[in-house]
């Protein structure tokens, strides 16, 4: 068992280590997006202080009003922090990457830039479709999830290696395991930095790579938590009561959200698609302990103002908060910022484990084909005249012939 799983975690580590290197150093990067974002874009976050703060509706008609054509926004994303704009989203244009994006002042609802979501102009959006699709499209963000899947059989395939042997003894050598011996040959050096590495990451590996999965994959994932733990079913989004009147102002519709989750952060403004449609509002309430997520939903009436639905993650069934954590988990976010600094590093992991992983397989080819010359050049040994029988061949378990 051990050799099988050592052959699968080494050809697939060869044939796709590349990949998850990729998929790896790019998430990374997206770990602290919005903070790169706005030092590689410092003008999209340079605006004046204000006495009065914009309104959400001042913000969403000065976004709507750089727009050629004047097309409804479809949502508003809320600065991510002190000193962050206003992220106002319009539709994707067609053959477009992405929707455009409008980063609007939330002091005086100055339009800051317009850029289109997932264009090499927009660095970090690009990163992003890199990261989830390889830019590939529908087929790309599949090839990912496999990966994602990839990485757990490697996490699972490199304990079982990692795992010690017992010793002539009995015993097995738990402090040799996790240590690096920096005293031996370079081949050692290289191979303890591949399994500690690898083991001390693990957990958060495992982690990355389950969250990263349900995301491209998030209804056959939801299927396997359902039969473990208890999973409501996705509740249909209402729609307003009436499809005619003079709709409520955005301002209002988040007034009345934020009653039904008192010390909550909105997050997201969904704008109704239609005359029929509800505005959606999602806040990070009090108790969730991610800071830049928000995982609780408010559905409100866009002509009475009336709540239609709420939803707050905190008194979820179990299975729902498990799939609802996965995205911060993702990122790190529902970890604090240690957690985003741990998920930043462990992106970093593979591209070492694959880096090490091929000096050793390179290093053990070369030392074969070397034992294999030096056992060509052997002088064959002539029959014996006295015993009148031939010399035997060399061992072909000895380390030469192997």
């Amino acid at each position: 068992m051990r050799k099988t799983f050592f052959i699968l975690h080494k050809y697939a580590g060869l044939t796709l280590g590349l990949l998850l290197s990729l998929i790896g150093l790019t998430g990374s990067l997206l770990v602290f997006d919005h903070v790169l974002d706005e030092t590689l874009e410092p003008h999209t976050v340079a605006f004046r202080p204000s006495a009065r703060p914009a309104t959400y509706a001042e913000v969403l008609d000065a976004a709507r009003a750089a727009m050629p054509g004047n097309p409804a926004p479809t949502r508003l994303m809320t600065q991510r922090q002190a000193g962050s704009p206003h992220v106002v989203r319009f539709p994707t244009p067609e053959g477009a990457p992405g929707p455009i994006e409008v980063n609007v002042s939330p002091t005086d609802a100055e339009v800051l830039s317009v850029r289109g979501w997932g264009t090499p102009e927009y660095t970090m959006t690009w990163l992003y479709r890199l990261h989830y699709t390889l830019l590939a499209g529908k087929n790309g963000k599949t090839v990912v999830g496999l990966t994602g899947l990839l990485l757990m059989v490697f996490c699972i395939t490199g304990a079982v290696l990692w795992w010690p042997k017992r010793t002539r003894r009995g015993k097995r050598q738990w402090r040799r395991a996790f240590r690096i011996d920096r005293n031996g040959n370079r081949f050692r050096f290289y191979f303890d930095v591949h399994k500690v590495f690898g083991i001390y990451f693990l957990p958060v590996l495992l982690m990355v790579s389950f969250s990263g999965v349900t995301l491209v994959f998030p209804t056959q994932v939801e299927a396997v938590v359902d039969s473990l733990f208890e999973v409501e079913p996705r509740p249909a989004l209402p729609r307003s009561r009436t499809d005619s009147g003079n709709p409520i102002s955005p301002d209002e519709a988040v007034a009345i959200g934020q009653r039904a989750f008192p010390g909550g952060e909105l997050k997201r403004l969904y704008l109704p698609r239609d005359a029929g449609d509800s505005y959606g509002l999602t806040f990070r309430a009090r108790g969730e302990a991610w800071t830049n997520y928000g995982a609780s939903i408010a559905r409100v009436d866009q002509y009475s103002g009336e709540l239609l639905m709420t939803r707050n993650v905190t008194e979820i069934p179990l299975g729902n908060k498990i799939l609802r954590w996965q995205f911060p988990l993702h990122n790190g976010d529902a970890l604090g910022i240690w957690g985003r600094w741990l998920v930043l590093i462990s992106g970093l992991v593979p591209t070492l484990l694959f880096g090490t992983g091929i000096y050793l397989w390179w290093k053990k080819r070369v030392l074969k084909r070397n034992a294999s010359k030096i056992a060509a050049k052997r002088p064959t040994k002539h029959p014996n005249k006295h015993q009148g029988k031939s010399a035997e061949p060399p061992n072909p378990g000895s380390s030469l012939a192997r």
